[in-house]
């Protein structure tokens, strides 16, 4: 008798337990399978990515089977059913169409113990002739007023004649010294005093090379190509205060 209580009392528990495996077997399942059709989808050419379910005779439609030729199994089912049960899976397909894009969803419902359960997937197809780039010999174009490029110092009255010399070799391998906005005139004023050069030309056929001279040292920044706006500090007393 005592047994028979303790296993009564313990029933609600197993069939609590069976119900809380079924549903993660179901869910798992039903994740697979908007899994698995987000996948075909977006192996589609993106022109037959469409779906219309109140028109099952248009094409491309995801809902018409036919759309995508005459294999079995069909590729995007509505519904599906493991082998040997009776668990059926209803599967629905949405596609919103964008101006370079396309939201594509997929919905699996389900029959559980008693409600109906859903999951979903949502992906994004982008449209391959709105984001293919074509390559020029010149990705970094200069604006028509230039680049500005500007040149500070630790301590600017340590700069020594002839200063700083900015040169760049331009596609043919010309090299050009451009002179300051405001000519150079060394010693400099002050202390925080900068260079400032305008109207420079970029882009990554253009390469620029800065030299600094000051009382301490002699000093050459790394070659770099002006691709925007620059910026260079030199220390003219390196380990100095």
């Amino acid at each position: 008798m005592l047994a028979g209580i303790i296993f009564a009392a313990m029933v609600p528990l197993f069939v609590s337990a069976l119900k809380k495996t079924g549903g993660d077997n179901s869910r798992v399942t039903a994740m697979s399978l908007a899994q698995d059709r987000i996948e075909k989808i977006r192996q589609l050419p993106y022109d037959q990515i469409s779906a219309n379910p109140t028109d099952l005779t248009s094409s491309p439609n995801l809902y018409n089977q036919s759309s995508f030729g005459t294999a079995t199994p069909r590729p995007f089912p509505t519904t599906y059913s493991a082998l040997g049960s009776a668990k059926t899976y209803n599967i629905a397909y949405t596609v919103i169409p964008h101006a370079n894009y396309k939201d594509v969803n997929v919905t699996v419902t389900w029959l559980g113990w008693g409600p109906n359960y859903t999951t979903s997937m949502d992906t994004v197809v982008m449209d391959p002739s709105a984001t293919s780039v074509t390559s020029t010999s010149n990705p970094y174009p200069t604006p028509t007023a230039g680049y500005t490029l500007t040149v500070a110092f630790k301590d600017a009255t340590q700069v020594i004649s002839p200063g700083v010399t900015v040169t760049y070799k331009d596609a043919l391998g010309t090299t050009h010294t451009p002179a300051p906005t405001v000519p150079e005139t060394v010693p400099f004023p002050s202390k925080t005093y900068q260079l400032t050069w305008t109207g420079l030309p970029g882009g990554s056929s253009t390469v620029y090379t800065v030299t600094c001279r000051s009382s301490y040292i002699s000093s050459q920044a790394p070659v770099f190509h002006l691709l925007t706006n620059g910026w260079i500090k030199f220390d003219t007393h390196p380990g100095g205060s």
